[in-house]
């Protein structure tokens, strides 16, 4: 079974030794010879950067079959990816693919916005499918034909088990996510003790159910418990500053999407009696809000201009437990 982890002082030297191995089978034929001796110089056998990897002051990830390092990613300063090997006989398998997701994921969560490599032609077709983009000429790099490429990652998830418990992981959104692994997404419903829930329009511009009614809601970012996730979706979204002691959690419901997409979903029940006038709109995510009683609401949904109960299915239950009785 393939495992990955960050790199301990004791993987350092082995996993800069297959990153040896590896380069002078696959990249180093198609370089001049000062190539090889540059990279054994400025890699791998530099030791001002085996000391700053030595003290996690820079970053590797390494991938091990049992306790066999088959892979290793390494960055440095100002998030650089500056290398990415896998054995010969692992490629293909999706290694590379989780060695670089855990380095960007990591780089993330560190502030960078942009993650930056020097591509071998070798690697240009890996990179490229992954997303990255070519932003500047090929260049002869001390005897290494490098292209510059950079990536834009997206927002970053906790990975939850099949328990809800936060695993140490993290999952890039728009990826693929491992079986068995899941994140948290939060419903943000706003009830105004008259029998009204606080709803809202999404923006045209949404790739998903455009200009369709909803209650606030999205995933949870790395870091947030679903308490904080429900206060900060709100606030973005609507403008509105929730407060958290007159929230409650209605609802956990362990969801699993056709695509094997597994998620949890927490359904907040909060108390607030504000006005339209109160809410700042999301630039592209939110356009409208409106008070509406749970008819409304299902009549809406009955004609599709609200999302339906396969996103909501504890709608009826939640209503009824917060209906007015007079």
């Amino acid at each position: 079974m393939i495992t990955y982890r960050k790199a301990t002082a004791d993987d350092i030297r082995p996993a800069l030794d297959l990153a040896l191995r590896v380069f002078m089978e696959y990249e180093a034929p198609d370089y001049e010879p000062e190539a090889a001796v540059n990279f054994k110089k400025d890699c791998i056998k530099n030791e001002a950067y085996i000391n700053r990897l030595l003290s996690g002051n820079n970053l590797m990830f390494v991938a091990l079959d049992n306790n066999k390092i088959i892979g290793m990613v390494a960055e440095r300063d100002n998030g650089e990816i500056l290398m990415l090997f896998v054995d010969g006989y692992y490629h293909r398998q999706g290694i590379a693919t989780a060695l670089i997701s855990d380095m960007i994921c990591t780089l993330k969560l560190q502030g960078y916005e942009r993650i930056t490599l020097d591509s071998s032609p070798y690697a240009l077709p890996f990179y490229l499918k992954y997303g990255f983009l070519q932003t500047g000429d090929v260049k002869n790099n001390f005897g290494c034909i490098v292209i510059p490429m950079a990536y834009q990652p997206n927002e970053i998830w906790d990975v939850f088990d099949e328990n809800g418990i936060k695993t140490g992981q993290f999952h890039e959104r728009g990826r693929k996510m491992a079986t068995g692994d899941y994140h948290l997404v939060v419903h943000v419903w706003k009830h105004n003790g008259r029998d009204e829930w606080l709803i809202d329009r999404r923006s045209s511009e949404k790739h998903g159910w455009p200009g369709i009614w909803e209650t606030t809601g999205g995933s949870a970012l790395a870091g947030d418990d679903s308490l904080t996730a429900a206060l900060r979706k709100t606030k973005e979204e609507l403008g509105i500053d929730l407060d958290p002691k007159k929230g409650t959690l209605f609802r956990r419901i362990g969801r699993h999407g056709n695509n094997g997409h597994t998620w949890f979903q927490d359904a907040w029940v909060f108390e607030w009696n504000g006005s339209i006038d109160e809410i700042f709109f999301q630039e592209g995510e939110t356009c409208d809000a409106m008070w509406a009683s749970a008819d409304k609401i299902r009549e809406m949904m009955a004609v599709g201009e609200f999302i339906g109960n396969d996103v909501y299915p504890y709608f009826d239950e939640m209503v009824e437990k917060w209906r007015v009785t007079e």
